[in-house]
């Protein structure tokens, strides 16, 4: 009997103690600040991140549990696509710099795949375990690059649509943007003046950056509620099978 109690009372601390530790949403911003940036500062190493970029502010991060998805990580402290530091003109450009850091995906990859199969995407608060911004470059799922793919020309311009595009499970509004707009404009802030418009709040606003070709995106944002974040990564396939078709 008491070797089962003392088992148990041992399961139990494991349990909270995994509990915990998947608890901890400062988790990635430790190892950008303690361990990647201090690296790179103080020995000239990357580890564990795959690059670290003072003058952009970012690092890149291998995820641990995929085979090719990559993070961009700002080295200043921003919670997420919510924070009201992104809305600044003198922000860095984290989404060109997350599209840029499209080669390590495609390195890791190790045979081609077409550009118009790469997506970025942010996550809302209440669908994310972090609370430092993290844009997840990854590949574009075959169902979602099909549904944007039959979107009509006539029906996507530089404005916001009216209405959404279903990419089940969820809906988004679309726009046109272009690489300059891309590489010089501060989406982040065109983002959040549609979901204000549309009465939303960023903290449950998922966000999404597909490539059509050379020089031609389609930016998403799905404005989700306080029980319902927009989890925009699920357009994604970690597993990248659009890769060399």
């Amino acid at each position: 009997m008491k070797r089962l109690i003392s088992l148990s009372v041992s399961l139990m601390a494991l349990l909270l103690t995994t509990s915990a530790a998947y608890a901890d949403r400062n988790a990635l911003w430790n190892k950008v600040n303690e361990h990647c940036v201090p690296g790179y500062l103080n020995n000239d190493t990357y580890q564990p991140c795959s690059l670290v970029d003072m003058n952009e502010k970012i690092v890149i991060y291998k995820v641990d549990s995929d085979k090719y998805q990559y993070l961009l990580l700002p080295t200043d402290k921003i919670s997420g696509i919510e924070d009201v530091k992104l809305q600044q003109n003198n922000q860095q450009n984290y989404l060109y710099d997350a599209w840029q850091a499209r080669t390590f995906l495609t390195e890791r990859l190790g045979q081609p795949v077409q550009e118009r199969f790469i997506s970025l995407a942010i996550n809302p608060s209440n669908a994310r375990s972090q609370d430092q911004l993290h844009i997840h470059i990854s590949c574009l799922s075959n169902a979602a690059n099909e549904i944007i793919s039959n979107i009509a020309p006539g029906e996507i311009s530089s404005d916001w649509s009216d209405k959404k595009l279903t990419i089940p499970p969820y809906s988004y509004y679309y726009r046109k943007v272009t690489l300059n707009e891309l590489s010089s404009k501060n989406l982040f802030k065109s983002i959040a003046d549609k979901v204000a418009q549309e009465k939303g709040s960023l903290a449950y606003t998922g966000a999404a950056l597909v490539n059509r070709g050379p020089g031609d995106f389609i930016l998403l944002a799905g404005a989700g509620t306080q029980t319902t974040g927009i989890s925009a990564e699920e357009i994604q396939d970690h597993g990248c099978q659009l890769a060399g078709k």
